[in-house]
């Protein structure tokens, strides 16, 4: 299988969009913050321009920041730490 996420049972393949996350580097300890979010998407309700799928009416939740590698929820104070990368 290609690179992709799942959740819920769901399998959603995206080619070579996982490649471009960059590999933890030890050395510096940055972290990687991303936001999460998720889209509700009603074919059946599409306009003119195709379907409206990243407006606020279809927002159903947003998660985030946090570091992809370490795994912890932002805090001003964690962003002031190096990232200790990935759980053991």
């Amino acid at each position: 299988m290609a690179a992709g996420w799942s959740g819920t049972g769901h399998v959603q393949e995206v080619p070579g969009q996982v490649d471009r996350l960059p590999e933890f580097d030890p050395r510096s300890g940055e972290h990687l913050w991303m936001v999460f979010a998720g889209f509700r998407v009603v074919p059946e309700r599409s306009g003119e321009d195709g379907p409206a799928l990243l407006d606020r009416e279809n927002l159903l939740l947003m998660q985030g920041p946090g570091c992809f590698y370490c795994e912890e929820a932002y805090t001003p104070r964690l962003a002031m730490r190096r990232c200790r990368g990935p759980r053991p």
